[in-house]
């Protein structure tokens, strides 16, 4: 997989990790003003608690509403907010007694927030930073010299620590298999480039095959007939044009067979030639007009399975859809190449797809499984008795042969 696509996977995670923390902070708010009501809370400024609590709840919402149309997507990002978090969360407690308020117990429970993110040392950071407000507020208990109270600020700072400790370890653990995911996924497109490597090969080996030997001796019998037609002129003309017209559509099938096998404009010219000559023999094939919108700058990954997926798609719609105009679209779309099918044949329920892939029919099934396994997106839009639109989404990454597999 791409650098870029990685850097946009991780971005997306942290952006998840967001929502998540969005949403818990809003009723962590609950205890915070159940522990603000206490009878016994030792309150230095009843109505700043009360102001600066209504401040953090409005923030909260704010935070929840924007988690979704601007998550954060950095560590910059991640410590801002739970920097923010923390601050409140002390002068909150500070507000309310110090190490005596039923507020500080927010600082046990505040570190598991961060976890969400997968980032240990942000965790670690913040955790240990969480530990020197809560020294800070309890200032005035460490004070008095009361060893009783200072004692109680000793095992409270204990407990935060060991909160960090396994806050930070299971941080680490879920990075660890995020990445051990990622890996897997690498491999699994490793997997899927051999495989289509493979069946490259091979097609090539038997378009070579068929091309030096069977169209090879077609050849030679054209030449043979044509020579026996001048020699006889007048007593087998007519078998003799029979003959001919049958070898010469014998050559050209073996030839359209020979592209479908190994397309070598694919290699040469590109996807959007091959895709245009694979729609005009499809057209011809199925009596439909092809309307192309191809629009690609240049070579991308996974050329293979993008034509082999097209080739699939309009081999269907001559089949099955009985459609009079098929649109082909290919375009790049910020980090993945869009592939787009349209006809406005009969359709057809969408839910066959997954019945065929369970029941072990290849086909449009198989081709959703290897775009899917590629890290891309295979959609299918249609219903009986109405046109059909099926959307074929893959990471661009870098051109074949240069910067990466193909």
């Amino acid at each position: 997989m791409t650098t870029r696509w990685r850097e946009a996977q991780t971005g997306e995670m942290i952006a998840q990790s967001s929502r998540y923390v969005a949403w818990i902070r809003v009723p962590f708010l609950i205890p915070l003003f159940l522990a603000g009501q206490h009878p016994e809370a030792d309150f230095f400024y009843r109505s700043w608690f009360d102001g600066l609590l209504a401040a953090y709840a409005a923030w909260s919402f704010l935070r929840l509403a924007q988690a979704h149309r601007r998550p954060v997507t950095g560590v910059r990002g991640a410590v801002l907010v739970l920097a923010v978090d923390l601050v409140l969360i002390t002068a909150l407690a500070a507000l309310s007694g110090g190490a005596d308020s039923p507020v500080r117990y927010a600082f046990f429970i505040w570190p598991l927030a961060t976890v969400l993110w997968q980032m240990p040392r942000v965790t670690a950071a913040l955790c240990l930073a969480g530990m020197t407000a809560y020294a800070l507020m309890s200032l005035r208990q460490l004070l008095t010299l009361r060893s009783a109270a200072a004692w109680a600020v000793v095992v409270d700072e204990t407990y935060v620590l060991w909160i960090t400790g396994v806050c930070t370890l299971i941080s680490v653990l879920l990075q660890r298999r995020t990445q051990r995911v990622s890996e897997l996924l690498d491999t699994r497109e490793l997997l899927l480039d051999d495989a289509l490597a493979a069946e490259t090969r091979e097609r090539s080996d038997l378009a070579d095959a068929l091309h030096d030997g069977a169209v090879q001796t077609l050849l030679a019998a054209l030449h043979d007939l044509e020579e026996a037609e001048t020699a006889h002129a007048e007593p087998g003309v007519e078998a003799l044009a029979r003959a001919q017209a049958g070898v010469r559509g014998t050559v050209k099938e073996m030839r359209e067979i020979i592209f479908d096998l190994h397309p070598q404009i694919l290699a040469t010219a590109g996807l959007p030639a091959a895709l245009e000559a694979a729609g005009g023999r499809f057209a011809r094939r199925g009596g439909f007009t092809v309307h192309y919108d191809l629009d690609l700058p240049g070579r991308v990954a996974h050329e293979a399975l993008l034509y082999s997926a097209a080739r699939e798609l309009l081999s269907n719609a001559v089949k099955h859809a009985r459609a009079a105009t098929v649109w082909v679209r290919l375009a790049v779309e910020g980090d993945e190449t869009v592939l787009t099918v349209r006809d406005d044949g009969v359709g057809f329920d969408p839910g066959i797809v997954a019945r065929r892939l369970k029941e072990g029919h290849i086909g449009l099934a198989s081709h959703y499984v290897r775009v899917e396994s590629a890290g891309g997106r295979f959609t299918v839009d249609s219903a009986p008795g109405s046109a059909t639109t099926i959307e074929v989404r893959l990471p661009a990454g870098p051109p074949p042969g240069r910067d990466g597999p193909m």
